[in-house]
């Protein structure tokens, strides 16, 4: 092989490494604020209800993982006093609800990564979340929406298909913040 050949080569896995890097994850932006507990709202936060539109196919799991990581992520913050599974329970302290539908989900299967790649497609999940106040007064509602990178999930063997509930649960946790947040 002689220095020519080595060049084109240096170059063109440059490129193909600029390509692959360039398509990065999507996520909803969610406005990051300084929470402390003097500046909340609200001091509990009741995970009210977490179902499926009728077109997403196996939901189950995927909602399970999300709302535990959200609720996980917003008990480690230590800021409430609650946060929990819940029904329309009145507390003395003010209270923020959160109501969420998944409405789109696609998780790419292990099997599908292993043999396809990142030719399997882009994995995502969408969640419209509402969030409203003991009086039922709507605080905040917003979809929000995540995608890994398809070519860090054929290099992570599908590990970021597998976390992405998980990290639309720090999403929601998130955003949650930011509405219970006087900002």
């Amino acid at each position: 092989m002689n220095r020519t050949d080595t060049k084109r080569i240096v170059f063109l896995l440059v490129i193909f490494c600029f390509f692959t890097f360039a398509a990065c994850a999507v996520r909803t932006p969610v406005q990051k604020v300084e929470v402390v507990k003097s500046n909340l709202i609200y001091e509990n936060v009741v995970f009210r209800s977490f179902i499926a539109a009728p077109n997403v196919i196996s939901p189950e799991a995927a909602i399970v993982d999300c709302m535990n990581s959200s609720m996980s992520y917003l008990t480690t913050k230590n800021l409430f006093r609650r946060v929990e599974k819940g029904s329309d329970k009145i507390f003395d302290e003010p209270t923020l609800f959160m109501d969420a539908t998944l409405t789109d989900l696609r998780i790419v299967s292990g099997g599908a990564r292993f043999w396809v790649g990142a030719m399997a497609g882009r994995s995502h999940m969408k969640i419209l979340v509402k969030l409203s106040d003991a009086k039922g007064t709507l605080v905040a509602e917003k979809e929000l929406f995540g995608a890994p990178n398809a070519y860090g999930a054929a290099y992570s063997f599908g590990g970021s298909d597998r976390d992405l509930p998980k990290n639309m649960g720090i999403l929601l946790g998130d955003f949650i913040l930011a509405s219970a947040s006087s900002k």
